[in-house]
């Protein structure tokens, strides 16, 4: 069964390298882990679209919501899509798909996710505007052509 979701839509993926003790008992990869796999493709999401600087630049995570589709194995193949789907004023949102192929050689979507950051200045622990410069290159950085893998 191949993914209903239109991958061609994420111009960021990054490859999953499981780790054996990501796994539960039952050999699935944790339901906890996912955010891990999550936070590691975030963040270089924003380093490849965004040039982002976390020293200059901080953002913390207001929200993340995460649904499980297929059960994900340790030895599958998967990738984690990203791309920002809105820009706020001080907050913006990703989408996430964790895809691959499953252990009977299908493609499959293991998990779909979205999150919220919120720009913040940890010195005054407050949260503050998107400057102007992270808001250009998350608004056109899915509008270009080029597919990058990570």
């Amino acid at each position: 069964m191949k993914p209903s979701i239109d991958l061609s839509l994420f111009k960021f993926s990054y490859q999953i390298h499981a780790r054996w003790s990501d796994m539960d008992e039952l050999h699935h990869i944790n339901n906890a882990v996912y955010l891990s796999y999550l936070e590691d493709a975030r963040g270089r999401y924003l380093h490849f679209a965004a040039d982002w600087d976390w020293m200059v630049d901080g953002i913390i995570l207001a929200n993340m919501n995460i649904n499980y589709q297929s059960p994900m194995h340790f030895l599958n193949e998967a990738k984690v899509y990203v791309r920002c789907s809105k820009v706020g004023n001080k907050s913006f949102e990703l989408q996430y798909i964790v895809a691959g192929i499953n252990n009977q050689k299908e493609e499959v979507v293991f998990a779909s996710a979205e999150s919220t950051q919120v720009m913040f200045d940890y010195k005054s622990n407050t949260s503050v505007l998107i400057p102007d410069h992270l808001r250009v290159k998350l608004n056109s950085f899915d509008s270009q052509d080029t597919f990058i893998k990570a």
